[in-house]
């Protein structure tokens, strides 16, 4: 098609959904990077370029340019509605930028436009911002969304997640055994939760905080033998502090 300058973008266009499906993120970015170029793309195609590149540069751990390409596919003169999932990545790119007031505009902005059919990204929705609310330290409105987590969603994998945040709000307000019991039940109903890190470390920090020795000892040789450099590294002193100290106590008093 190098003769034929009108339909090659559209074969850039499918090449470049292609590359992205099969997880090639830099190639699908290049594909779609030259239909944009070619400055003859309708608006709507010039957009799922655009939202592509962005979702592609997000996949690749790129913020900086995700956000700048999600920003200019909004910026593209379409109906709102088709808007919603780019409203929702770009949420997702400034949550991870920890810029969480903007992430909680964009979030608020995909949520009024998703339909109550769109479930799946509703629940997301709620999730995100119950953290933005969280760390925002307003606890009733974050407690508010993980609690629709769980009322409203279906299997217990989803409702999971709304344990997750509340275990969050447990954990600021340092409110030991409902931490505790909320980490067990997580990890009752999903064997395989994606954040056993964070699970592991409220559960020592529990158990730190109750005095249970014990309890303490085995979970945090499990924590640290499974994440030697992980998140939460920087507490692992404290923890190996408590625990020596507990056991010269007792060697004293023998």
């Amino acid at each position: 098609l190098k003769d034929d300058p009108e339909n090659l973008p559209v074969v850039q266009i499918e090449l470049g959904w292609s590359y992205y499906q099969n997880q090639q993120y830099q190639i699908a970015i290049d594909q779609l990077q030259k239909a944009v170029n070619s400055q003859l793309l309708t608006p709507k195609q010039q957009f799922d370029c655009l939202r592509l590149i962005g979702f592609s540069y997000e996949m690749l751990k790129d913020h900086q340019r995700a956000r700048a390409f999600l920003e200019d596919a909004l910026s593209t003169e379409i109906p709102e509605k088709e808007k919603r999932y780019a409203y929702f990545e770009l949420g997702k790119v400034l949550f991870s930028m920890e810029e969480i007031i903007e992430a909680e505009h964009y979030f608020s902005l995909a949520e009024s436009l998703f339909d109550d059919e769109e479930k799946n990204y509703k629940l997301s929705i709620d999730y995100f911002l119950g953290f933005t609310a969280l760390l925002q330290k307003n606890f009733r409105r974050a407690v508010q969304r993980f609690e629709s987590i769980i009322r409203l969603s279906d299997d217990t994998k989803d409702q999971v997640s709304g344990y997750f945040g509340l275990a969050h709000i447990h954990y600021y307000k340092k409110d030991y055994q409902a931490l505790l019991d909320l980490c067990e039940k997580i990890l009752r109903l999903d064997t395989n939760f994606f954040d056993k890190e964070t699970l592991g470390y409220f559960m020592c920090f529990a158990y730190l905080n109750m005095q249970k020795w014990n309890e303490l000892e085995m979970f945090f040789k499990e924590l640290e033998s499974n994440y030697p450099d992980g998140r939460y590294a920087s507490e692992y002193p404290k923890f190996q502090n408590a625990l020596q100290k507990r056991k010269s106590a007792g060697n004293d008093k023998n």
